[in-house]
């Protein structure tokens, strides 16, 4: 049960992320005032993260799910039924806590109850999250389609209450209750003060510097550089993203017996290979093909650290798991930025910039080597 709670969760997450661009379309203001209120729901996300795993870790992981996944459904009942813009603002800041709430402690979560199939059962997890990002579109497609009239505030109030029902589930966790081993010594401190747990930190940044800055500019890329047209140019994200659930979906139901640093090093060279292929072709069907075994060379690099990271530090996990998902979580407001900048073809262009966060997947590869070379 507690199970099937959090995987729910993480797909209803996944779909909310889907339709959260349309409430900021309802929020009256100016570009520049979207985009400062983007960066500081990015900037909240790592914050929520790592702060809810400490409370997780101090008065247990159901409380917090309970309230995280109440922040969720926050943005999208005052967008529909409240006209003041302060109050979408900061209904759009309390679904940014949210949604690093539960991805965190829903993960940490999971390496509780499955112990010694952490990896299998995160990765699991994550194909929960590309079924909610794949079929939350669709479905929204779908619904106006067989209701051409259907307005915004209907859809809305839908997805709050298909929210408020993970916040209702959660009261059920059989093993949400707080560790009594947790007040020894905090999970930030164990993570930091090990080698191999900073490491993983390390890692972690640098995957989701390279995999969102990847999945943030493929539909550019296509127009741009494949010619193809605007409404088919998304194909590119679509084939990336089937690529990562793929990935994760055989990894969660097979790959037993591979060791973490094995499977790790593994899915980055076929990264690294797919990325300096795809972008140095640079033609339509071979690079689009290709785009798609860079999302699964991806697919299970989150799932698999967020699972090493929860076992090695179990007595502590929210926090743990919670400060590995941060260190992630930075890296996105800090990459597209200078993305942006590195993309002008006055600096070096989109196709060499995306060719060049293959960098980040080489150090990731030097890091899994030198972790394998430690256990030696």
């Amino acid at each position: 049960m507690d199970t099937l709670l959090c995987l729910y969760a993480i797909l209803i997450l996944a779909v909310d992320a889907q339709v959260f661009p349309s409430v900021l379309t309802r929020i009256s203001s100016t570009s520049m005032q979207q985009g400062i209120l983007l960066s500081a729901f990015f900037l909240l996300f790592p914050l929520s993260s790592a702060v809810s795993g400490l409370i997780a870790d101090r008065i247990g992981k159901k409380v917090v799910l309970m309230i995280g996944a109440a922040f969720l459904s926050i943005p999208f009942v005052v967008t529909a039924t409240v006209q003041l813009l302060l109050a979408k603002v900061i209904g759009v800041l309390l679904c940014g806590l949210g949604m690093g709430t539960v991805e965190s402690q829903a993960s940490a979560l999971l390496t509780d109850l499955h112990p010694g199939r952490e990896r299998a059962m995160v990765n699991l997890s994550q194909m929960f999250f590309s079924i909610g990002a794949a079929g939350g579109p669709f479905l929204i497609a779908l619904a106006f389609r067989i209701k051409p009239d259907l307005v915004l505030s209907s859809l809305f109030w839908t997805v709050a209450a298909v929210t408020l029902s993970v916040a209702a589930g959660f009261l059920f966790l059989q093993q949400g209750e707080p560790p009594h081993a947790s007040f020894e010594k905090g999970g930030f401190r164990q993570v930091l003060g090990d080698s191999q747990g900073r490491l993983l930190l390390l890692v972690m940044f640098f995957y989701v510097a390279a995999e969102m800055g990847t999945a943030g500019w493929l539909a550019k890329y296509a127009e741009v550089h494949l010619s193809l047209p605007v409404r088919v140019a998304p194909l590119a994200i679509a084939l990336f993203w089937t690529g990562l659930g793929l990935t994760r979906a055989l990894v969660g139901l097979f790959f037993h017996g591979v060791r973490d640093t094995h499977l790790l090093t593994l899915a980055f060279l076929l990264t690294l290979g797919s990325r300096s292929a795809a972008f140095l072709i640079n033609r339509l069907i071979p690079t689009m093909v290709l785009i798609f075994f860079i999302g699964a060379g991806m697919g299970t690099v989150w799932p698999t650290l967020v699972a090493i990271i929860g076992a090695r530090f179990k007595r502590t996990s929210g926090s743990a798991v919670g400060l590995a998902i941060a260190a992630g979580g930075i890296a996105t407001p800090i990459m597209h930025p200078i993305i942006g900048f590195l993309s002008k073809e006055s600096v070096i262009g989109l196709r060499s910039t995306l060719l060049c966060l293959g960098l980040f997947t080489l150090l990731n590869l030097s890091i899994v080597q030198r972790m394998e070379w430690a256990k030696q």
